[in-house]
């Protein structure tokens, strides 16, 4: 929200996702324009290539609570900067965060998440996370993953 000073930690969505191997892919769909004074996400370039890093809580004004740790011997973090119904791609490895927003202006985003059919679901409490499943395209041949049908025109009107 406008002036809302808490941070996102720098952390990797692998750390928080249930999933194994890691290779989803996250699409994040800016809804509001998304300034640099509006605290925008950043990604830490090739951060993604080290695997899954150690992470610590980290619980002052902060949304997440978990930091990766030594997350300065990295390149420099670069702003992701996003007019409105633009988006971005990243991979559940990569280091990214975001400073609070200093702005009068809402940071809102959109998440989907992109999971290969040979993913799997590794802690059975989080089952209802791949309820509402739809294969994109192709198929699963293993039938883990359920597939919602899509919705008809008549539906979506």
């Amino acid at each position: 929200m406008p002036l809302d000073q808490r941070e996102v930690p720098f952390h990797q969505d692998a750390t928080y996702w249930p999933f194994r191997p890691f290779k989803t892919v996250t699409v994040w769909l800016a809804v509001d324009e998304i300034t640099e004074d509006a605290g925008p996400m950043c990604f830490l370039p090739g951060s993604h290539l080290h695997g899954k890093l150690a992470w610590k809580r980290r619980d002052e004004n902060v949304i997440l609570e978990l930091e990766v740790e030594d997350y300065s011997k990295f390149r420099k973090p670069y702003p992701l900067l996003l007019d409105a119904g633009e988006f971005s791609l990243h991979t559940d490895l990569l280091v990214h965060g975001s400073k609070g927003n200093d702005s009068d202006s809402r940071r809102c985003g959109l998440t989907l998440r992109y999971v290969p059919p040979d993913v799997r679901l590794v802690d059975p409490r989080y089952s209802g996370w791949i309820r509402n499943s739809v294969i994109c395209r192709g198929e699963d041949k293993s039938g883990y993953w359920p597939n919602q049908p899509r919705p008809t025109s008549s539906v979506i009107n």
